[in-house]
């Protein structure tokens, strides 16, 4: 089973057992580890605002949508395959026991 690892500056974060891929995101489940937990509530108000806009176009929503996004960016987190490759630069969703990310450089590391 291929399982990916959440990293930020070497300190895993948690694993994510791979679920699914689809073109341009992969899917897995999210088991967090002590160290997640400082970024817990950011995930969780990323996954709230989501939600929020699918449903309301409105533009300040969507500006603190992207805002909160950047900060998530800036975190620097990585997604490493368990004894593979690494994406240094990721697009990351976690919701609950689940995650999915995108790899923002493809070059890295084929899925």
């Amino acid at each position: 089973m291929t399982v990916y690892l959440l990293e930020r500056d070497g300190v895993l974060l948690a694993r994510m057992p791979l679920s699914h891929v689809e073109p341009f995101s992969v899917h897995c489940g999210f088991e967090p580890l002590p160290a997640f937990e400082p970024y817990r509530a950011l995930f969780e108000e990323d996954a709230r605002l989501a939600e929020e806009v699918v449903s309301d176009p409105d533009p300040a929503l969507l500006n603190r949508a992207e805002a909160l996004l950047d900060r998530i960016l800036a975190l620097g987190l990585s997604v490493r395959r368990e004894g593979g490759g690494i994406h240094r630069e990721v697009l990351i969703g976690i919701e609950d026991h689940t995650a999915h990310f995108r790899p923002l450089k493809l070059e890295e590391e084929p899925l």
